[in-house]
């Protein structure tokens, strides 16, 4: 996995460690992706979205943040990441930013691995100093792709493998040559899983033949399967995972905004009723790139994760240049009645975020919905 931890503006890396298990389990007739979810948030979602106009039909696995970790698309193709490491990687200029989540417009607009490939050479991902991401199609070709030595880099292959946290038993069980089968690949999965807090939250293994989708719960012995045709026929929707095996006998739910496609688009600037909170915002982003945050700025319960990764906010923000604009946009009816929503427009990036304050006007909680960077 590849997790992106919405703090304050935008994806920062939590884990420190390699997390998660990908790997591919192919032969002539079938091709089965497979991955282990691992960390600390037990929020996990299972969302579609139907095709549109140059876009292709994609199922998404992830957390509350939106940000797809793993995906399968209407053609065959799946990915899913690994973080843990630093590469050496440099954010090449003559290539081109890509707006929101890569992984999803690669999905969307992928039917290959070779496509895929070819899209990561084209577009830019900052996430491959610190991860790298299993691309697979029907036809049983994957690839690791990654960076080395400043560059992107493609691994291809056409036999079963794959890679993360539990890559000792995931070596060992492939040189026994497992069957292309699901009881095969969760048998795997469970052998990789990681334990404690930070451990597994789900396991999901994609068909990519026959767009058959099967989740397990930690531990499961029994998958939850889904068709991923007849889940785009119910029109966009998600569903808790932990509460999959109920809510798929209801009524489908609609998508949340953080799970649509490039929710920047769906917002309008509206008049600035809190003047005075968005001036406090601005000066404490102005100074966070520089200073360290004030603990009087946050509720309490919130400060405990906002003083945890002070630094690696700081850098990020710093990456992100000069502050431009905050600009009060429209809230959704679900947001909370202490909600302000933000266009925020940096130097080399535009988010959308969502701050919750308490009764004292403190920050209780920033949601970040989408990111997009902008050419430097």
């Amino acid at each position: 996995m590849r997790l992106i931890t919405l703090m304050l503006l935008l994806p920062i890396f939590a884990p420190t460690c390699p997390a998660c298990t990908i790997f591919v389990l192919t032969d002539p007739k079938s091709a089965l992706f497979c991955n282990n979810e691992d960390y600390f948030n037990p929020v996990t979602r299972l969302w579609f979205v139907p095709a549109g106009t140059n876009y292709f039909a994609c199922a998404y696995v992830g957390f509350d943040n939106g940000w797809a970790q793993g995906g399968l698309n209407s053609e065959g193709l799946a990915f899913d990441w690994v973080a843990g490491g630093n590469f050496d990687y440099f954010l090449d200029t003559k290539l081109e930013n890509v707006r929101g989540n890569s992984s999803q417009r690669m999905l969307e607009t992928c039917a290959t691995v070779e496509a895929a490939i070819a899209f990561y050479q084209t577009y830019r991902e900052a996430s491959f100093s610190r991860a790298r991401i299993l691309v697979a199609d029907r036809t049983g070709a994957s690839a690791i792709i990654g960076a080395r030595n400043g560059v992107v880099y493609a691994e291809r292959s056409n036999i079963s493998r794959g890679f993360g946290y539990g890559n000792e038993p995931l070596q060992k069980a492939l040189a026994n040559n497992p069957a292309v089968t699901v009881a095969d690949g969760l048998k795997i999965l469970h052998a990789c899983s990681q334990g404690g807090d930070g451990g597994t939250k789900y396991s999901n293994i994609f068909d990519l033949k026959k767009g058959e989708i099967y989740v397990f719960l930690p531990g499961a012995q029994h998958s939850i399967k889904l068709n991923f045709a007849e889940e785009l026929a119910k029109g966009p929707h998600f569903y808790d995972i932990p509460d999959l095996a109920r809510q798929k006998q209801l009524s489908p739910r609609p998508l949340l905004q953080n799970m649509r496609r490039l929710p920047l688009d769906a917002y309008k600037t509206v008049p600035d009723n809190a003047p005075e909170i968005t001036a406090r915002l601005r000066d404490m982003l102005e100074r966070a790139g520089q200073a360290p945050l004030r603990e009087q700025d946050f509720a309490p319960g919130f400060w405990k994760k906002v003083n945890a990764e002070q630094e690696a906010l700081r850098a990020q923000l710093r990456s992100m240049g000069k502050l431009l604009s905050l600009t009060r946009v429209e809230t959704d009816p679900g947001d909370s009645p202490r909600s302000h929503r933000y266009r925020i427009d940096f130097e080399y990036a535009t988010v959308l975020v969502g701050y919750v304050l308490d009764e004292n006007n403190r920050i209780a909680s920033i949601v970040t919905d989408d990111i997009e960077q902008k050419s430097r």
